[in-house]
C-alpha cells in the first residue's frame, strides 16, 4: 500500500532555496509572476530536506523571487537524492499528462471579466474555439440530416449525379449537396449555431 511521504510545513526564506541543477523543466516565469501578482503565491514548493534544494515548484519559486516575495510555504521532504529527482521527474509528467474538455473550457474563460492571472489570453481562447469549430466538422462529416428536405454540408464539394441536359434528359448534371451558408456575428455565434445544428443532425462546418 502507498505510503505518506515524511515531510513537514515550513516558511523559508527564498535564498535558502536551491533549484535542483538535473531539472530539464522549463517553465515560463513570467507567466507564473503574473498569476502571482493577480492571485497571490498559493500552495507549497517541495524541497529535499538534506540539501533544501527544489524538487518541485522551482518556476513558482523564480517567479516568487520575481515579484520580491521574501518567504515562500515548503514542504520539506526527507527522502535522499535518487528519491528527489524521481518525484522531480513525476513530478514534471504527471503535469503534462492529460488534456482538457475544450467546450468547457471554453465556456469557463469567457465566464470571466478578463484573463489575468489565467495564464491564457484572448488569441488563446480564439484558437480555442477555432479547434472546437474544426472538431466539430470533422465529428459531423459522416453524418446526414433527417427528413426529405436536403441537407447543409460542405461546400465546394465534387459529388456529382446524372441528370438531364436541357433538352436531353440523360445528360444534364446537378451537385448531390446543396449548402447554405450562415454569416455569424462573432466566433462564440458561429461556435453555438455549429451546437445547435449539429445537435437537430446536420452536416456541417466552420468556415474561416
Amino acid at each position: 500500500m502507498p505510503g505518506i511521504v515524511s515531510q513537514t510545513y515550513h516558511m523559508v526564506p527564498v535564498g535558502d532555496l536551491e533549484p535542483h541543477p538535473d531539472n530539464p523543466h522549463q517553465g515560463d516565469v513570467d507567466v507564473i509572476a503574473e498569476s502571482i501578482e493577480k492571485n497571490g503565491f498559493y500552495g507549497t514548493v517541495l524541497v529535499q530536506k538534506s540539501r533544501m534544494r527544489i524538487i518541485a515548484g522551482e518556476h513558482r519559486w523564480r517567479g516568487a523571487k520575481a515579484k520580491g516575495l521574501g518567504q515562500v510555504p515548503v514542504l520539506i521532504l526527507d527522502v535522499d537524492d535518487a528519491a528527489a529527482l524521481r518525484i522531480l521527474l513525476a513530478d514534471n509528467r504527471t503535469a503534462e499528462i492529460g488534456g482538457y474538455d475544450d467546450q468547457a473550457l471554453a465556456e469557463l474563460l469567457r465566464s470571466l471579466d478578463d484573463l489575468d492571472g489565467t495564464g491564457w489570453t484572448e488569441q488563446d481562447l480564439d484558437d480555442l474555439a477555432e479547434a472546437i469549430a474544426a472538431d466539430n466538422a470533422v465529428a459531423l462529416a459522416p453524418n446526414r440530416a433527417p427528413g426529405a428536405g436536403g441537407r447543409a454540408d460542405q461546400a465546394g464539394t465534387e459529388d456529382e449525379e446524372e441528370l438531364p441536359e436541357p433538352g436531353d434528359a440523360e445528360s444534364h448534371t446537378r451537385p448531390v449537396v446543396w449548402g447554405v451558408v450562415v454569416t455569424c456575428d462573432s466566433e462564440a455565434q458561429q461556435v453555438q449555431l455549429l451546437n445547435q445544428l449539429a445537435g437537430q443532425g446536420w452536416n456541417v462546418r466552420a468556415l474561416m
